[in-house]
């Protein structure tokens, strides 16, 4: 078995906006499909944009993040997890 690198930047597939979730996960939230730069596919929140369609395209770039997982979760706190960002600093092929 061996480990590849994945990139941080991709492109947004797909995404819904949750409204509706457990008690304790902060809503509404974008739930998004990243397609990543040269292969992969990931799912996680896009975060630090507004949770409008008006605001949101398929195919944006997005950048993956690093953030304390209290974003998310209530409980996340003192976990980190892996949110994506708006990346306008992109340059895609």
């Amino acid at each position: 078995m061996h480990a590849m690198q994945l990139s941080e930047r991709g492109r947004l597939y797909n995404y819904t906006i949750v409204y509706r979730s457990y008690p304790g996960i902060t809503v509404p939230f974008i739930s998004a499909i990243v397609d990543l730069d040269g292969g992969g596919t990931v799912k996680g929140n896009l975060i630090d944009v507004e949770p409008d369609p008006a605001r949101l395209s398929f195919d944006m770039p997005v950048r993956m993040v690093f953030r304390g997982a209290e974003i998310a979760s209530a409980e996340g706190s003192g976990h980190v997890a892996h949110f994506f960002v708006p990346d306008g600093e992109a340059v895609h092929d």
